[in-house]
């Protein structure tokens, strides 16, 4: 019998994606069904010794949905809100923590959750014994430090959730989980002091450089119907606050300004697309910031063409105010173009690695506005180290950075393969 690993996402895509909806076809959810679900998928490519299942929450569900592809088994299973409107606590899945209880004694099996601080993730790593234990990190800062920096107007919606994760989740976590994984320096830093530096990894997430390289930029625009005579600022993101969107549509005035043809190409989906809309009709602008996909258009942008709209693009920017690492900055400059991102957590990892981009400070429209206008005005190709780049960020990389981890774990707690 094979050993058995679980990787479970234990966050809803529904609390940030209103219009979720799972499906059977697993690749055609948004983000490939999620990251734990990619990671899986490259694992299977490089190793046979595992049994992999990929588990999710969702809140919209009512009851288990199962499929299987490519012998990889998928199981949703519902969730529930705690707490209300005004206190937010978060979710929990009762159902995946009982079958989690249940699975772990059929077999050899090891359980990495993604996303640390989340009810699920700490519930099942107390639950659950003589069982390794392996949590993937998203989180981008210390708790204290993201309470502080959450908007006053709804800071204290959530200081019951921050209150109960500082004082009872760091503390669950440093007892039980045998092994985080991290994205960025930062995070290193902090969850060493947390749990001591050799239960930390560094380890980001991967991309396929064979899927995102360099194409003609005519053709490109050729297939995506855009105006080979104009000038492209683009953002590939989740429509949600801190993804700092609101500063790079305010950047659009004064770049137009000296430079009149640039328009703004906005890829992704989320609760924040009827404020981002708002903004560029109030700054009179709405027909130079194109949304994509268009509110009569699909629900996302498939994968496979991703590559065409960072080729296309004359300037790429990740205006984030908080990114764990910033995937969508690789692809781009993997396309060979141009990247500006802010200087928070794991977006400066991207230019070291790459040894190119800018990086600007968060929140700030002109300083978006000024690095744009720079590398627009320049005009100069793109150069960028992508061999260093790709020996760090490809899937196959990633995937045996994890896939020794796993090793590691399975021979420390079962004394190797059966």
């Amino acid at each position: 019998m094979k050993e058995k690993v679980i990787l479970a996402n234990t966050h809803s895509f529904s609390s940030f994606l209103p219009g979720f909806q799972v499906k059977k076809e697993i690749n055609e959810l948004p983000y490939g069904g999620g990251w734990h679900v990619r990671l899986a998928q490259q694992i299977a490519k490089s190793t046979d010794r595992y049994d992999l299942e990929c588990w999710s929450i969702e809140r919209r569900l009512d009851k288990e949905f199962v499929t299987k592809d490519n012998n990889i088994l998928y199981r949703f299973f519902p969730a529930q809100r705690m707490g209300s409107d005004r206190i937010n606590l978060g979710e929990v899945s009762w159902p995946l923590l009982r079958e989690l209880r249940v699975e772990v004694k059929k077999q050899h099996s090891l359980v990495h959750l993604h996303s640390a601080f989340t009810w699920t993730t700490v519930f099942a790593s107390i639950s659950i014994k003589k069982t390794p234990v392996l949590v993937q990190c998203y989180e981008e800062r210390p708790l204290l430090q993201l309470f502080l920096e959450t908007p006053e107007r709804v800071r204290y919606n959530y200081l019951a959730s921050y209150l109960l994760k500082v004082f009872f989740f760091e503390r669950a976590l440093k007892k039980r989980v045998d092994c985080f994984l991290v994205l960025n320096k930062l995070t290193e830093i902090y969850f060493s002091r947390l749990v001591g530096a050799e239960k930390v990894h560094l380890s980001p997430m991967g991309i396929d450089f064979s899927v995102y390289r360099r194409i003609d930029k005519n053709r490109a625009r050729d297939d995506l119907g855009l105006d080979s005579s104009k000038k492209y600022v683009l953002c590939v993101a989740g429509m949600v606050e801190r993804k700092g969107l609101d500063y790079l549509i305010q950047s659009m005035p004064p770049i137009r300004e000296r430079l009149p043809d640039t328009e703004l190409l906005l890829v992704g989906e989320g609760y924040y697309k009827t404020h981002l809309q708002l903004l560029a009709q109030k700054l009179h602008i709405p027909d130079k910031i194109h949304f994509i996909p268009a509110g009569d258009a699909e629900t996302r942008v498939p994968d496979e063409e991703l590559p065409l709209y960072y080729n296309a693009a004359d300037v790429f920017v990740l205006p984030s105010l908080t990114e764990a690492l910033g995937v969508v900055g690789i692809e781009a400059m993997a396309c060979g173009t141009p990247f500006i991102g802010t200087n928070v957590e794991g977006i400066p990892s991207l230019v070291e690695q790459f040894e190119a981009g800018v990086l600007i400070p968060p929140r700030d429209s002109n300083a978006i506005a000024s690095a744009v206008i720079n590398v627009l005005e320049d005009g100069a190709t793109f150069s960028a180290n992508r061999e260093r780049a790709k020996n760090y960020f490809d899937w196959h990389s990633v995937a045996k950075k994890n896939i020794d981890v796993y090793d590691a774990l399975f021979d420390k707690y079962y004394g190797g393969s059966e």
